[in-house]
């Protein structure tokens, strides 16, 4: 399946194309449109061979392309991805795909009249280790107490020079246009610390775990949205949490804090029930040495007898791998999982809006 590349940034160089790479079988680079004139060099010195340099999508349908990968800047999405979609291509967009709800309608709509569909990046749903945590807490919804998250991350340079040909770019302060765009998410109300975890702990990275509760939630009655008991904002920005009562019997915790001197990223997601503890711990996604572990521990109070089960998987098997696995059997028509689309993003956003708007 020939796809085109749409934004040659961080998280192109440092996960998708190096899979690429690793699945010419499945999915082959055709084309890639990169505006900046420095990164369209280094990927023409460093990246896949064969791939050509088009100045616009329609120019890489024209040349081939058949579906198109969104990494550019997530306030950009919304153009490109109406873009790729008017010119006949299905996409798989990073997340976030917006944190504006009016943009998220506005692609739903372009979704609708173009019959193309818009896949969102969760890829840590295509982690086969997530996915064993996810059925251990659907099956044990019933009897769950609590659903913890918290995130240490670095959030800089170090975590990726080593994957991308040139200097990655320093922690900084928001481009004016992704303040423009945050200005018109929030409302004019929001304060900048608002819309600055918004953009990062909440949007940047707690959307993916929303995602995550929302699958383990998803067809029981509980919600996240309109559950929200509080929200803070600690530490200049650098700590963001959350917490949900989804209903009277369990609560959603989330955490994610901005660590730069720790060299490692770190995240755990724990999950209790009345018998028994599950914890999923989880790499940093560009790494490839390492895979995700999850520890089931239960026990029978009456017996006295406790049971751990350990579960992991082979080193390199990454969520970004298999999400484009999937997706390219999904363009192919083969049948399997449909991948999370704008329906998941409309409902994620709503939640990480409605706590941004309440931080304190």
């Amino acid at each position: 399946m020939p796809v085109v590349l749409v934004g040659a940034g961080k998280v192109a160089h440092a996960a998708h194309l190096r899979e690429l790479r690793d699945l010419p079988d499945d999915l082959r680079l055709a084309a890639v449109v990169e505006p900046d004139p420095a990164r369209a060099e280094v990927l023409r010195r460093t990246g896949p061979g064969g791939a050509r340099r088009c100045g616009s999508v329609a120019e890489a349908a024209r040349a081939g392309a058949r579906a198109a990968l969104v990494c550019t800047p997530w306030w950009t999405h919304r153009e490109v991805v109406e873009e790729c979609l008017a010119a006949g291509l299905p996409v798989l967009c990073e997340k976030p795909v917006s944190l504006d709800p009016a943009e998220i309608e506005r692609l739903a709509a372009a979704e609708r009249r173009t019959g193309l569909p818009v896949a969102a990046g969760y890829m840590k749903r295509h982690d086969p280790v997530v996915r064993l945590f996810l059925d251990h807490c659907r099956e044990r919804l019933g009897r769950a107490r609590r659903l913890a998250v918290d995130i240490h991350d670095p959030n800089a340079p170090h975590q990726v020079a080593h994957l991308v040909p040139y200097d990655p770019p320093p922690f900084g302060p928001q481009p004016p246009p992704a303040r423009e765009a945050l200005a018109r998410a929030l409302g004019p109300a929001a304060t900048a610390a608002q819309r600055e975890a918004y953009a990062r702990g909440l949007g940047g990275s707690l959307i993916h775990q929303v995602n995550l509760a929302h699958a383990v939630l998803a067809g029981s009655g509980r919600e996240l949205s309109g559950r929200l008991l509080h929200a803070d904002v600690w530490a200049g920005g650098a700590g963001v949490g959350c917490r949900w009562r989804p209903d009277d019997g369990l609560v959603v915790d989330m955490t994610h804090q901005r660590v730069p001197a720790h060299r490692r990223y770190r995240e755990v997601l724990e999950f209790t029930a009345e018998d028994g503890v599950a914890t999923l711990t989880l790499p940093s996604p560009y790494v490839r040495d390492e895979a995700a572990t999850l520890a089931v521990e239960s026990w029978d109070a009456g017996r006295g007898l406790a049971e751990r089960r350990v579960h992991t998987a082979e080193a390199g098997h990454t969520g970004f791998r298999r999400q484009l696995l999937a997706w390219a059997g999904r363009l192919r028509g083969a049948p399997g999982e449909a991948l999370p689309g704008l329906a998941d993003v409309r409902q994620d956003t709503g939640v990480v809006r409605e706590a941004a708007l309440r931080l304190a």
